[in-house]
């Protein structure tokens, strides 16, 4: 698994926030018509909408320590955990973390440890999860090898079965670097470790790729291998062995881009079709092509050069004045995939570059390749690529060129700005936004600010969502994009953009108006950030923050957005039929390593589940003041039993004092949650010493922020102990 972006410190900081009064009365049309079916659960409140209900995902007994998400799966029942404590019958983890799946049951959330004995693995990690949760990828060592890494997958909480080994003979320690893999995980995609890392790479015995920093690409499939195989290759068919295979390049193999770490859709979903970069011959003064060129693995059995493609594909592109191209993203099923490059492929590539293309692998032979950034008389200067849609029909990307006229607002975008546009094809007839079914239509959407430039950088971790068929985008900005915006100076809004009715709403705005609207120049409104770079199969899944439909749009903010908010703390909300509702408890003023500890996780497709972490004990099972992760559910929560034990959901929590627990504090209808008593900083208890045990490798835990990831290629498998 990628390094894990964790808050989970064994002490933390706690920071005074400034009290502002709350008011508690319920605006006008959030409290549901009629009773809510779930009020009498215990994590029910009146100010949640959609009737949503509380649930505690992590469990209350934490030996001390804090909780924190790293996956959430297709559904919304399943999440993806890790905690330095011990609990659910794991054994002791020390200081080094252990990971969790936290499922949802009918009496609430029960955790499991993604543990293996000792008997079989002296030493383990995990690397990842498939999005249904049904495999897991480990690297381990066993008992009678324990110099030797292998790679194993199996059930979650089950046996586990060799992949192939880690290692390449007498490597002296692990070698690959996990970088994506197909949904069920049968296709996983590695590099040696080294790049970024200032050692010497590892290469697997044949492997031509030049020595020191530069990585080559490996790929397992199914169970049972001796040795990885090469994927930058020019082999018709599957090579015997790495020996046999014929590198494109002797200088560096990426998936996805080089050198940013894009790896958006670099493996399709089955895993059939893998997109990467071979560098230039130039990076390394050996073999290999005279620009950074993309390719397609099809199937481990045949390659196909997408930004430089042949006649076959392309009758009309010229690949004569050659130039570096970038990955932009794939779709999901490998179909379709897009890149930039300064070289005019085809004729109406005139002006300026950058441009924008797309290859489809299902189109015609010779128009396999088409101009995205075509506009009336230019069509270069593309800055980035801020979405493309898992299906591959809508591209939302910036340029600076006047590619097209006014939106439907009556705004035309400006030479040389930061554009954004939306293209689509596949149309479904003028209710789309083009006019014959088939044909390819692109639309301005508003110009954005030149301090937007993280919605479109050529690294993927983009503050910016699209919906899986592209009809909706969410994204950040602080320009002013929507009218009641004329003139006011803003820290940083949400936007929701629908190219079918090709309009735009601030989603960030106050309830019923509340607090100037939710316009400000001090606090700014957030998305989740889908870290492609880092676990690219699981990540569409997880830190999503607009659900399938386009409906529900969560977002945090500092400002506060209802009256039960506090203004200056951060909070979870949600937009949803034009009104905004509070989905945090508006109080959680505690500070984890300096950030706050209310954080947006993300929702599941339908939007029922949203995932948060705070620590504030929104429901009486809570009985500590660490962080913990909850689920705000339509019609969720649980119904107290006559008997509340307060290791509810977990069997093996360790001894409870025995006491009863304070019954459920829910407010009434139109009632605001209960703040804090005293103005200042929220304490939070010594946590326990660590503790060092041996059984897994060492974890390498770092802060999870809204700031970038730290770059792809020096990233560290998660080791535990």
């Amino acid at each position: 698994m990628r390094p894990f972006l964790k808050r989970l410190c064994a002490t933390a900081m706690f920071a005074a926030a400034i009290l502002i009064p709350v008011t508690t009365s319920a605006v006008a049309g959030d409290v549901p018509l009629g009773p809510c079916p779930n009020g009498s659960t215990l994590g029910f409140r009146a100010y949640l909408p959609d009737c949503r209900s509380y649930e505690l995902v992590s469990p209350s007994y934490k030996e001390g320590f804090t909780a924190a998400a790293d996956g959430v799966s297709e559904e919304g029942t399943q999440v993806l955990g890790e905690s330095f404590g011990s609990f659910s019958g794991t054994e002791d983890t020390g200081a080094l973390g252990q990971s969790y799946k936290f499922m949802r049951t009918s009496t609430g959330w029960a955790s499991t440890p993604l543990d293996a004995p000792y008997s079989e693995f002296s030493l383990y990690a995990v690397q990842t999860i498939s999005p249904d949760f049904q495999s897991s990828l480990w690297s381990a060592h066993t008992p009678d090898q324990p110099l030797l890494e292998g790679i194993y997958r199996g059930p979650p909480e089950g046996a586990l079965k060799l992949v192939g080994p880690g290692e390449p003979p007498n490597a002296g320690g692990e070698v690959l670097e996990f970088q994506g893999a197909s949904d069920d995980l049968s296709h996983v995609l590695y590099t040696d470790r080294s790049p970024g890392g200032g050692e010497v790479n590892h290469l697997w015995p044949g492997d031509t790729t030049a020595g020191g920093r530069l990585p080559s690409l490996y790929e397992y499939e199914g169970l049972g291998n001796s040795e990885p195989r090469l994927v930058g290759i020019t082999n018709i068919g599957m090579p015997a062995s790495v020996p046999t295979a014929h590198l494109i390049s002797d200088c560096g193999t990426y998936l996805g881009s080089f050198p940013e770490g894009n790896t958006y859709n670099a493996v399709s979903a089955s895993g059939a079709t893998v997109f990467f970069t071979a560098s230039a011959s130039s990076v390394c003064h050996a073999f290999g092509p005279s620009v950074n060129e993309i390719y397609a693995r099809l199937g481990a059995s045949r390659t196909v050069s997408i930004s430089e493609p042949s006649t076959i594909a392309c009758t009309e592109c010229q690949t004569t004045n050659r130039m570096d191209a970038q990955f932009r993203g794939a779709s999901l099923s490998g179909s379709t995939v897009l890149f930039t490059t300064e070289q005019p492929l085809l004729p109406d590539a005139i002006g300026v570059g950058p441009y924008l293309y797309r290859y489809d692998f299902e189109a015609a032979e010779g128009k396999r390749v088409t101009l995205v950034s075509a506009g009336d008389g230019t069509a270069g200067r593309v800055l980035g690529v801020v979405r493309v849609s898992e299906d591959g029909s809508h591209v939302y990307f910036v340029s600076q060129a006047r590619l097209t006229g006014a939106n439907k607002e009556g705004e035309a975008p400006i030479d040389g700005a930061p554009n954004l546009y939306v293209w689509t094809t596949k149309c479904a007839g003028p209710a789309s936004g083009c006019e014959e079914i088939g044909s390819e239509h692109m639309a301005f959407v508003t110009t954005l600010s030149s301090a937007d430039e993280s919605d479109w950088t050529l690294q993927e971790s983009h503050p910016a969502q699209a919906t899986p068929g592209g009809r909706y985008l969410v994204f950040q900005s602080v320009a002013n994009l929507t009218p009641d915006q004329n003139g006011r100076q803003e820290a940083g809004q949400v936007f929701e953009y629908d190219s079918q009715t090709e309009t735009l709403v601030r989603v960030s705005q106050g309830q019923g108006g509340f607090n100037e609207n939710g316009h400000s120049a001090r606090y700014r409104a957030t998305i989740p950030i889908q870290g492609y770079e880092r676990d690219p199969h699981i990540q569409r899944s997880t830190h999503l923050a607009v659900s399938a439909d386009g409906s529900r749009v969560f977002f945090s903010s500092e400002d506060a957005l209802t009256p039960q908010a506090l203004e200056g703390v951060n909070n979870i909300y949600e937009y949803h039929d034009g009104r905004v509702g509070l989905i945090s408890d508006g109080h959680d003023v505690a500070l984890t390593t300096g950030s706050p500890a209310v954080e947006l996780i993300g929702t599941d497709g339908s939007g029922q589940d949203v995932f948060f972490t705070t620590t504030d004990q929104l429901v009486p099972q809570d009985t500590d003041t660490l962080a913990d992760i909850y689920d705000a559910r339509i019609n969720g929560g649980f119904v107290p039993s006559p008997t509340l034990a307060q290791c509810a959901a977990d069997s093996c929590q360790g001894p409870t004092s025995g006491l009863p627990l304070p019954p459920a504090t829910a407010p009434a209808i139109g009632e605001a949650p209960p703040g804090p008593d005293v103005v200042g900083a929220k304490q939070k208890p010594a946590a326990p010493k660590r503790k060092t045990v041996r059984g897994k490798k060492k974890s390498r835990h770092r802060t999870r922020a809204h700031a970038q990831p730290k770059h792809r290629h020096g990233k560290k498998t998660v080791r535990h102990r």
